[in-house]
């Protein structure tokens, strides 16, 4: 049995994409029999009820012991703390390491900016140099780190999955929550400006969306900013914002809604949009290259520039008029499910521990 410890700042797959990640890839692992992923959080909200596997919230205090039992440390999450400190105890150890960074946001002011660069010179450099590989969601990638000078010594594209096998459980144990609107748009994830949001508030103003009610499902700093926004834009009373929702709740809103909103500015290899196509619910996207990873690869022809408001708006409505291919749904399965593609992660694992001679 090989042990992998799995290090992330937080534990929360019922909202975060790194979360959902984590836990589908465990989860493939786990059903692999021959490896046995432990997962190690710095913050941690609800373990999933039905999640077969070892999750530790020790955060800082218990990486060093639970990298002494490992085998192989695969580190996940860009300019993040214990990731950071984890992949240098692994590699002081003498433990191989593997790092998936998932996205490196740019944005920000210029303080913020400022500290982002500090970060990468002084820290990311080294923990993107000092793991064995370096796991990236989209050849994209690979030039956006060598803009910002991150290199690694072996980089691997597996994209970013979801547990489809969990995902149709959920849809088919779910109710239907009708949600208003015509058409009744959908964003799940978190509150933040680079997600866009506001773009999907303002597109509430444009010809033909009159009717149009925007649902907002997460949690995030940008609320309140959103909130007073969609006030001055006219919109508030057609703008509803649901906060956390289980997976329960979030699966019978995705059924009951017409189509679903991906506005962002930047996406690592977006999971709702997977999560979303699988499901049959048409998404209507912004056209940036981590949502063209998927779109291009599924057939999905839906989306629209960064920040334009009234494409987005005919997108929707595109979107609405069109729904989702069952062909769409099967590249999904086939190209960005963990059921087909978490044997490349443990064949990555068996490779770096065969170079240590520590497998046969």
């Amino acid at each position: 049995m090989i042990r992998v410890l799995t290090v992330h700042c937080e534990f929360r797959p019922q909202s975060s994409g790194v979360a959902r990640h984590i836990e589908g890839l465990s989860r493939a692992l786990l059903a692999r029999g021959d490896i046995e992923p432990v997962i190690l959080a710095q913050n941690l909200v609800k373990v999933p009820d039905d999640y077969p596997g070892q999750v530790d919230a020790g955060g800082f205090g218990r990486l060093l012991p639970l990298i002494r039992t490992a085998d192989v440390v695969h580190v996940h999450g860009s300019r993040t703390g214990i990731s950071a400190l984890a992949l240098r105890l692994a590699r002081w150890l003498g433990k191989p390491v593997v790092f998936t960074p998932h996205c490196y946001y740019q944005g920000g002011g210029r303080l913020q900016q400022g500290l982002k660069r500090g970060w990468d010179l002084l820290i990311e450099r080294g923990t993107v140099r000092g793991a064995d590989a370096v796991i990236l969601l989209h050849p994209g990638w690979s030039q956006v780190m060598q803009d910002i000078g991150l290199c690694g010594q072996r980089e691997e594209i597996i994209p970013n999955c979801l547990d489809a096998a969990a995902l149709t459980a959920r849809l088919q144990q779910a109710g239907q929550c009708r949600l208003s609107g015509a058409p009744a748009i959908l964003s799940v994830g978190r509150l933040d400006p680079v997600k866009r949001l506001d773009d999907g508030i303002r597109a509430l103003s444009e010809p033909g969306m009159e009717q149009a009610e925007f649902h907002i499902v997460g949690q995030g700093a940008d609320r309140e900013r959103l909130e007073a926004f969609a006030m001055q834009c006219g919109v508030a009373a057609r703008v509803h914002f649901h906060g956390w929702q289980d997976d329960a709740s979030t699966a019978a809103m995705m059924k009951g809604c017409d189509v679903m909103l991906l506005a962002s500015e930047r996406e690592g290899l977006p999971t709702v949009l997977l999560e979303s196509l699988l499901a049959g619910v048409p998404m209507a996207i912004s056209d940036i290259e981590g949502n063209r990873a998927i779109a291009d690869v599924v057939g999905w022809p839906f989306r629209f520039p960064v920040g334009d408001w009234a494409a987005l708006a005919r997108c929707v409505a595109d979107c609405v008029a069109s729904g989702v291919a069952p062909s769409v749904q099967q590249a999904v399965f086939q190209q960005f499910s963990w059921q087909s593609r978490a044997n490349e992660v443990a064949a990555l694992y068996l490779d770096l521990l065969r170079q240590r001679g520590r497998c046969a």
